[in-house]
Parts: structure tokens; C-alpha cells; sequence
């Protein structure tokens, strides 16, 4: 996030802490949990998510002259960097056979486990065993599928980053992801609507109960702003230490980070959390109704991948315990009440106001798809 945008979320939480507890600023408001359970609005949702330029990888993870596979609902791809660091995508399947071809991250070329059709890391075939047995058969046409592929803020995208992420981009560029790596990496499946987990990311009213003994200790309560940046929203989370923090001009963004957690939600689908010193990125897919695939990707400063133990204890306390055993949890809870019919809406105050806008974003979103 820009300092300029930090400095003035914190200075607003800090005013509204010192003078008194959040008001109804917005109404509440009710969302059916129909919605969280209709199968024909699922599907339509999977086809939104599917098409929308999403967040597969971070540049750091793909270095020249390599290739590694993408695996997501709806695509199967290769993402590759040519030796002059041209990003490039394909489908991850052979034009000869079909045969998948990329499993493990590869160097130089594209070799078929099949028959040894073979391509260059721009996706041209440069070699196929016994040539003549296909006679005239155009094979110089049977380079890999193109997909569209780009590259912004030290993260990859599948599709065009530069339109979608333009209304959050400077903020995404402050973060410096491009001097980040990859620590770890968590793709499970939750017996939850993958709404319920978006959700569980756009308020501020459950830190203090749901993460009273993980990570409450370090965060005010109810303390949270946020506003919308075209579909997407930017947001903070209030910590203890900005109650006592001095003056708030004079702090760069490290400092800053210290005094709240800012977060992102890109629609239609992810969750950029910004930890004092890493950085989480969350994509969720809808796979039925009351099933979501969940993807974290734990992003740490380079120059600090040797510090193990630090890290290591930083992913068992935000993925195993906080997202894992507590956030995703009570969204499973959620949907077993919504399953059962033991509730018909589920009810949002003003702290929770962001879910409101989603639910908005997502419907304008809904309306263009078939």
C-alpha cells in the first residue's frame, strides 16, 4: 500500500479509537443463504472467476529459461520465461497427443514424456522424433495454445493484469513483491461456498472472539476501515501499537506496517494480506456449493530466506492456525448451519460493510455472465 494511503488509514483509526467505539455508520443488511447454496448461481460464479484475470504465481518463482505448470479450475497451463525474461503461457498439453507435459519446474525446453515432441520456452516446436512418418502434415503450425499472460507488481497473472489491477495498482506496487520469494505454498479444499471465505477477509468485528488466543494479542478490536477501489477494496486492521505510536508523518511504510495491517481484495476472488514482514496471498475457487479450493502463498523478503526459524513459526501461526483451524473453520461452521436449513440470511453490521460491497461488485460482475 502507498505510505500516503497507509498514513491516512492509520491516522483515521487512531481518531476513531481515541474517541469512541464505531457507530451504525451503514445500515445493516441481510444476504439470503440461498446464495450460498444454489448450484446454477455456483456455476456461474466458477465461469466469473475462471475469466477474470487472477494471481497464479510470483515473478520470483519463474526465472528466465524456466517453465512450471499452473493448475487451476478451468485451465491447465505452462508459465514460462524465456532466456531474455519474456513471460510467456501456454496450455499444458503436447499438440501431438494431447499428453500433458509439464508437471515439476523445467529448464530450457518443453520435452513430451510421450513421444519426445519437443518445444522452445516461446512455445515453438523445434523437434519431433521420425518427422517424415507425418508427411505433409504442417507441423511448424503445431506450436503450444497461447494464452494471455502478464506480469504486475512482482506477482503473475493469467490473462490482462494491467486493466483489472489498474484501480489498486499503485498500492500493489508499493509492496515490492518483485524483491519477495516464495516460503510456502497450501492448496487444500474447505466444505465451504467460497464466499464465505471472501467474507471472512472484508471485516473487522470477529478479531477479538474467533482469534482471541491466536492473534488478537497484537490488535485492537473492532478497529478497521476500508474503502473500494472500482471492484476491488483496500483496507486496515488497527494493532495495539498505534494507540501509543508517535506522530504518524514522519513514518515510511515499514514503520506504518507496524501500526495496522492493510489487506486487499482483488475481485472477484483474492485476498492480499500485508503482514508486518511477509506478505500472504490468498486466491479461493468455487467448486460446488458447498466446496472451495483454497490456495496461500506465503511471499518473505529475499534477502531474508535464510532466517528458517522465523518463517517456519510465522506460516504454523497465520496458515495452520489463524486461516486453517480458525477462519476457514467457522466458515465450514456456517455453511453446515446454512445446509441444514437452520438459517435463511445471514446479518452484517457496519464493521462488516465491505461484504455488503462485494456482494454488489459480484452481482454487476454476475449480470454479464452467461
Amino acid at each position: 500500500m502507498e505510505p500516503a494511503t497507509l498514513r491516512r488509514f492509520a491516522e483515521t483509526l487512531r481518531a476513531e479509537h481515541a474517541s469512541a467505539p464505531r457507530g451504525a455508520s451503514e445500515a445493516p443488511f441481510v444476504v439470503s443463504a440461498a446464495v450460498y447454496r444454489d448450484a446454477e448461481r455456483c456455476a456461474r460464479e466458477r465461469r466469473l472467476v475462471e475469466r477474470t484475470p487472477r494471481i497464479v504465481a510470483a515473478s520470483s518463482e519463474i526465472a528466465p529459461g524456466t517453465a512450471i505448470a499452473i493448475d487451476i479450475p478451468g485451465t491447465s497451463a505452462i508459465v514460462s520465461r524465456t532466456p531474455d525474461g519474456t513471460l510467456r503461457a501456454f496450455a499444458n498439453a503436447c499438440r501431438h497427443r494431447g499428453t500433458r507435459l509439464v508437471d515439476t519446474p523445467c529448464t530450457k525446453a518443453i520435452v513430451c514424456p510421450y513421444h519426445a515432441w519437443t518445444y522452445d520456452l516461446d512455445g515453438r516446436l523445434v523437434h519431433v522424433p521420425h518427422r517424415e512418418t507425418f508427411g505433409a502434415l504442417p507441423l511448424a503450425d503445431r506450436g503450444l495454445v497461447a494464452l494471455p499472460v502478464s506480469e504486475r507488481a512482482g506477482l503473475v497473472w493469467l490473462g490482462d493484469a494491467a486493466a483489472h489491477a489498474e484501480p489498486i495498482a499503485p498500492d500493489l506496487d508499493a509492496l515490492g513483491l518483485a524483491r519477495h520469494v516464495v516460503w510456502r505454498r497450501a492448496r487444500v479444499e474447505r466444505r465451504c461456498n467460497w464466499k464465505l471465505v471472501v467474507e471472512a477477509f472484508l471485516d473487522g468485528y470477529h478479531i477479538r472472539v474467533l482469534h482471541r488466543d491466536s492473534v488478537y494479542q497484537f490488535f485492537l478490536d473492532a478497529a478497521f476501515v476500508a474503502e473500494r477501489a472500482g471492484p476491488h477494496m483496500r483496507a486496515m486492521t488497527a494493532r495495539r501499537a498505534l494507540v501509543e505510536a508517535p506522530g504518524l508523518d514522519a513514518l515510511g511504510a515499514p514503520e506504518l506496517r507496524q501500526l495496522g495491517t492493510p489487506s486487499f481484495f482483488v475481485a472477484p476472488a483474492t485476498t492480499i494480506v500485508v503482514h508486518p514482514d511477509f506478505v500472504s496471498v490468498i486466491v479461493v475457487d468455487p467448486v460446488a456449493p458447498d466446496r472451495t479450493t483454497w490456495e496461500h502463498v506465503m511471499l518473505i523478503p529475499a534477502e531474508r530466506a535464510g532466517e528458517t526459524e522465523h518463517w517456519t513459526r510465522s506460516w504454523a501461526l497465520i496458515e495452520d492456525r489463524v486461516f486453517q483451524r480458525e477462519d476457514l473453520w467457522v466458515c465450514e461452521q456456517i455453511q453446515r448451519s446454512i445446509d441444514a436449513g437452520a438459517t435463511n440470511e445471514l446479518v452484517f453490521g457496519s464493521l462488516e460493510t465491505p461484504v455488503r460491497w462485494f456482494h454488489e461488485a459480484l452481482a454487476r460482475a454476475l449480470a454479464e455472465v452467461t
